[in-house]
């Protein structure tokens, strides 16, 4: 059988191409070693567009009904507490701006265990018509005449199948065998990133999701499935040597240092599950597309988890890949007229902005003096704190929010206003306690 499509990896962006183009009336096998439901390093956060892309695909309901969903978050930056939400007017800026239409647009968050997600991905995508085979390892790239025609790879049972079809997606990950078999280059490659401890907690609940940085370390708590908290701490790659020593005591007392409050609530809570963690995430980009194939989701561009914008991205991808890829398959435009369409919205001013913001607050290094001045500045301005998350979600550009001249408004407003802003340098000092690794 000669497919339209065959989507390398089954998880949040693979599926989600999958169930798309198979929607749009596509021939698509979507292949994946891994069986579901079942878990995969990831730390599961929505933001306000993740789940709006759910609402447009008529999934949003399957995740609200068996996950906690809010629609404020806080930000807390070196004792810094910023509150509020992704405004709904950038909401509907972005969809209109990326796809064309704002429908579906909600304004909450969710974080959504894999094992719960991509099961969900899963079967819509197989109910659209999708053909879905679980347990499948992809050995082999088929090219001919310098273009990729298909894959070779062994299932479950043992037996090996070749596939054919028009074009291969890689959706695959940040360590994607379809970019390594094409020996794709990596570029804007970024190695200072940080690493990751988390596990799932009962015997507290938070309400809503906090985002926590002081010094050198970063912690989160979210609500999640199964009536437990994902409670995540993080840091600078070159203190990891010394985390791992002794990984649950560490955890303990970075979470202590970051959010005392939290550190009590996790001490006090009961753990669920083993200490997860990971070492390697620095960012990079590979080339989008070429002659049979193309890039979604972390295969494409892997960013640090600081900012957990990565299953967010994957559906973005996967709206603008699969309506690409369509306009192609249905014979309306040239296959390189589709992939151009999909590289110039992917590879915008903004997208290189904000690869470039993640891959810079993964170096976790302390913040300066002036970026501390802005967070009090923003403490009491609501339209400008909402800005912010906006900006740090990826919904309105880095470059609007962080040019000069709306900073020098900020703070000269907030030095008008705000009457606690010369309690300033007791944050400034903070920020630069545990500047040396505290778990050396």
């Amino acid at each position: 059988m000669m497919y339209d499509a065959i989507v390398v990896g089954g998880r949040c962006a693979g599926a989600s191409t999958a169930l798309l183009l198979a929607r749009q009336g596509h021939r698509v096998l979507l292949v994946d070693r891994s069986s579901f439901p079942s878990d995969v390093i990831s730390t599961h956060f929505l933001w306000p567009h993740g789940m709006s892309y759910l609402n447009r695909w008529g999934l949003l309901e399957q995740v609200t009904d068996v996950t906690p969903t809010y629609t404020t978050i806080d930000i807390v930056n070196d004792g810094i507490t910023l509150s509020g939400s992704v405004p709904p007017e950038l909401l509907r800026e972005y969809f209109r701006d990326l796809h064309g239409d704002d429908s579906g647009v909600v304004g909450s968050y969710a974080s959504v265990r894999r094992r719960v997600l991509d099961q969900i991905l899963v079967e819509a995508a197989a109910k659209a018509g999708a053909e879905v085979r679980t347990g499948f390892t992809v050995r082999e790239l088929i090219t001919e005449d310098g273009r990729v025609v298909g894959v070779r790879g062994r299932a479950a049972d043992g037996r090996t199948y070749e596939e054919r079809a028009r074009v291969v997606i890689g959706a695959d990950g940040r360590n994607s065998f379809v970019a390594r078999a094409l020996d794709l280059p990596k570029f804007d490659e970024r190695p200072r990133c940080t690493f990751a401890y988390w596990s799932y907690w009962s015997g507290f609940e938070p309400g809503r999701g906090q985002i926590h940085r002081r010094g050198r370390l970063g912690g989160a708590v979210v609500p999640t499935n199964f009536g437990q908290n994902m409670v995540l701490a993080w840091g600078p790659s070159e203190w990891s040597r010394e985390f791992r020593a002794d990984v649950p005591g560490n955890y303990q007392r970075a979470l202590d240092f970051i959010s005392p409050e939290l550190g009590e609530a996790v001490r006090g809570g009961t753990r669920e599950e083993r200490i997860y963690g990971t070492l390697d995430q620095s960012g990079f980009l590979r080339p989008l597309h070429g002659p049979g194939w193309v890039l979604v989701g972390d295969a494409q561009t892997a960013k640090d988890q600081c900012t957990a914008i990565g299953i967010t991205h994957a559906f973005r991808d996967a709206e603008l890949v699969s309506a690409a890829l369509h306009g192609w398959l249905a014979g309306e435009t040239a296959l390189d007229e589709a992939m151009a369409a999909y590289e110039g919205r992917r590879r915008s001013q903004n997208a290189a902005a904000y690869h470039d913001y993640v891959c810079t607050l993964a170096e976790m290094r302390p913040y300066r003096h002036d970026e501390l001045q802005l967070f009090v500045a923003l403490r009491g301005n609501q339209e400008e704190t909402d800005r912010f998350i906006a900006t740090h979600g990826d919904v309105a550009p880095v470059s609007e929010f962080f040019q000069a001249s709306n900073l020098f408004l900020l703070n000269d407003a907030a030095k008008e206003s705000s009457a606690d802003y010369a309690v300033f340098d007791d944050f400034a000092a903070t920020s630069r306690m545990y500047q040396q690794n505290p778990f050396a």
